[in-house]
């Protein structure tokens, strides 16, 4: 019992972290914007599926999944420029319209491309087992939460302990403002929806792998978990998106054991009630006051 309880925790703790990356996409265009980018889902789903285009033609995996995140990121400044920034002084909620817009637009092409079949994603990391101390961990779980944590702190030391990551501070703090003191605003924006994408992307491709299967609706479903990884951590803080995706993802784990797989997927949404109603901030979120 010991040993299939520590197997589910790590399956959750993995998948968690996956939420997570997802969830950094989210978190770092509504750090600056305070907007919500419903195109996100849409972006890593046709990066995806275009990693197991590359696949079939024989690429080797890596740049496979390479050509997957750069597509992501090419996609997302695409949907800065064309969905986000002509509407940037609107109403707020001319620019979600927008991104919605943005959204069924990719959702029809990959649609198109790829058709509206489930497709299985190739198994890339292996799923053996590692035993310590008698208790066999699957590979496939292991590697997934290390790569999603570097990527996470990768992440955070751009934004933390770089020219551009300063400069993008500076906007969090006061758009307007950082473009009085000169900072390149209209380049900066572009670099964050498309790191965002590189990193959603690696997320999603990492959720194909898990479940290893692929389909066109799957970044509804897939940024459906991040955002509520983003809530439980909150929202803009990315430690705290990334400790969201590990609690996430272990009490979806826990709810498929204690009451079976019918309520796994309910559970991010009565994790999100809860957050709205009694921590709006989330766990790790400071209260914010709206720009004008």
């Amino acid at each position: 019992m010991t040993a299939y309880l520590l197997e589910q925790l790590v399956n959750g703790l993995a998948l968690g972290s996956v939420y997570a990356l997802i969830g950094i996409g989210y978190s770092m265009v509504y750090t600056i914007l305070y907007l919500i980018n419903f195109a996100h889902g849409d972006v890593i789903m046709f990066g995806t599926l275009v990693a197991i285009s590359a696949l079939g033609f024989g690429l080797p995996g890596w740049m496979a999944l390479l050509a997957g995140c750069l597509t992501s990121g090419l996609l997302g400044l695409l949907v800065e420029r064309v969905a986000y920034r002509p509407v940037r002084n609107a109403n707020r909620v001319v620019p979600m319209l927008s991104a919605l817009g943005a959204g069924l637009v990719l959702s029809s092409v990959a649609q198109g491309i790829w058709g509206a079949e489930v497709v299985s994603f190739p198994q890339l990391i292996p799923r053996g087992a590692v035993h310590l101390g008698g208790i066999a961990l699957p590979i496939q779980p292991l590697v997934m939460l290390v790569v999603a944590g570097v990527l996470m702190v990768v992440a955070s030391l751009m934004l933390e302990c770089t020219r551009w990551g300063r400069a993008t501070r500076c906007v969090c703090q006061d758009f307007v403002a950082a473009q009085l003191m000169g900072i390149p605003v209209n380049r900066l924006v572009p670099a964050i929806y498309a790191i965002g994408g590189c990193i959603g992307a690696a997320g999603c491709m990492l959720f194909a792998m898990y479940f290893n299967v692929a389909w066109v609706q799957m970044g509804q479903l897939a940024t459906t978990k991040a955002w509520a990884a983003a809530m439980l951590g909150g929202v803009g803080n990315f430690y705290g998106a990334f400790v969201g995706g590990l609690l996430l993802g272990v009490a979806e784990v826990l709810a498929v054991m204690l009451f079976g797989s019918l309520f796994k997927d309910g559970t991010s949404m009565a994790i999100i009630a809860a957050v709205l109603l009694l921590r709006p901030n989330g766990l790790f979120g400071t209260p914010t006051s709206l720009r004008s």
